[in-house]
């Protein structure tokens, strides 16, 4: 993340930057150390204070909250990509291998 901010002009906008500046905001393990001084309850506490301003300002209309879209591509998950060696283990090998009778 903050590798990307030195290289888009838009995140930095986005995050209050009056002009683009080509280098990084802060060390990138200063934004793990913060999460971790905060823990979950800290976390979800700011979560919970920034969608409360955001609603107080209307920026974000209340009925916006009433479902949650959860997105997921950057989390790790425990997908095991097919190999040619676990497909001939599994036996799916078997199939493109032998011949027609």
């Amino acid at each position: 993340m903050v590798e990307r901010w030195s290289d888009s002009p838009n995140f930095q906008f986005f995050s209050g930057q009056a002009y683009f500046e080509p280098r990084l905001p802060c060390d990138a393990t200063t934004l793990v150390k913060f999460r971790r001084l905060l823990g979950e309850e800290g976390v979800e506490e700011l979560l919970a204070q920034t969608v409360n301003l955001a609603v107080s300002l209307k920026l974000i209309p209340a009925s916006a909250l009433a479902t949650v879209v959860v997105d997921s591509t950057v989390q790790e998950k425990a997908v095991a990509h097919p190999t040619d060696s676990k497909l001939l283990e599994t036996g799916f090998g078997e199939q493109w291998n032998s011949k027609p009778t």
